[in-house]
């Protein structure tokens, strides 16, 4: 199992706030990088094409109130993956810190070829999460 884990930031709102803007797939278009298209969601699952690569689909399979939310792949997907978004509070409860984290079963040739992007998307959806909340 392959990991990639972005960086720890800092959310401008309270985790709760977070959680719930988190928890709801509606909200996830706004966290995608431009090369996603045919987003389609309700407010447990979601599917979306990556341009010229592949379709997608994911659903939310558990939740921990105001800490977690693990995503898992559903459906027909090309490879089997999880998503963690984890949430701690930070400065008195006003703000908190989310961090991502995308496991996926990649053989050896795969991992080589899509490390680098994995990292950077976790990357850019935790900024676009810290943007949002700006």
């Amino acid at each position: 199992m392959s990991e990639f884990i972005s960086e720890k930031l800092e959310i401008n709102a309270p985790c709760n706030e977070v959680f719930n803007f988190l928890g709801d797939f509606n909200n996830f278009e706004q966290l995608m990088p431009g090369q996603i298209k045919n987003w389609k969601a309700d407010t447990n699952t979601c599917s979306f094409t990556i341009e010229g690569m592949a379709d997608l689909s994911m659903r939310i399979a558990s939740k921990t109130p105001d800490r977690n939310i693990h995503i898992v792949a559903d459906g027909k997907n090309p490879i089997d993956y999880t998503l963690d978004c984890f949430l701690s509070p930070h400065s008195q409860d006003s703000k908190c810190r989310a961090e991502l984290v995308f496991q996926a079963e990649l053989n050896p040739f795969l991992k080589t070829m899509a490390s680098k992007p994995l990292q950077n998307f976790v990357d850019m959806l935790v900024k676009k999460l810290q943007q949002h909340f700006e």
